[in-house]
């Protein structure tokens, strides 16, 4: 009986200890869904930087890229000589006044942040995405300022470097300068663009 006695309370510590061990195991990883972060997911950072109008890349190498220290901001202006477009300029900024987009994409991985328009300051890990086009074409001639009006974009961090992805093909909504109020022009941006 004594034997009962000593082996029962070690029997149960090894199942509760053993219960323990099981529910740490069971713990979801991180995943890089809805802006968390990681390296989860299906996204692989490209290792070139490119940007796409229409389909059509820039044409020449000449360019000015931007990073602001914190992540926030990011410009970057190039000219697309072979769509008749004189510089162009492609802007990345952060809604929330307190994000440190640096601090929160981790070394070898990346996140996610959503892609909104209008929206007001201080609303959490959304960004905006928008893109001036100096058109000299004869008949569509002007200033056009187009807005990513809903999407994703991936942020991902390499030897310290952030580079910028566009999640896909963003169809952008724009305005033709003087008329600064109607969103009736429509143009296809893909980019991915690292920073210096």
């Amino acid at each position: 009986m004594k034997l009962v006695y000593t082996i029962l309370p070690v029997l149960c510590a090894g199942l509760l200890f053993t219960g323990c061990q099981q529910e740490e195991a069971e713990e979801p990883t991180t995943q890089n869904n809805g802006g968390t972060g990681g390296t989860g997911g299906t996204f692989t950072p490209p290792t070139t930087s490119y940007w796409k109008i229409n389909g059509t890349a820039n044409s020449e190498s000449m360019d000015a890229v931007s990073v602001s220290l914190d992540g926030t901001n990011l410009g970057v202006s190039k000219p697309f000589t072979d769509m008749g477009y004189g510089y162009c300029q492609l802007r990345i900024f952060a809604n929330g006044n307190d994000l440190n987009i640096r601090d929160l994409v981790p070394e070898g991985g990346y996140r996610d942040f959503p892609v909104k328009t209008g929206t007001q300051w201080n609303s959490g890990d959304t960004v905006e995405v928008e893109m001036d086009v100096e058109d000299g074409n004869t008949g569509t001639q002007g200033m056009y300022f187009y807005r990513v009006d809903s999407g994703t974009l991936h942020v991902s961090k390499l030897n310290g470097k952030l580079r910028y992805t566009s999640a896909g093909v963003y169809t952008m909504s724009g305005v033709k300068y003087p008329d600064m109020q109607t969103y009736t022009y429509t143009c296809q941006l893909e980019f991915s663009q690292v920073q210096p």
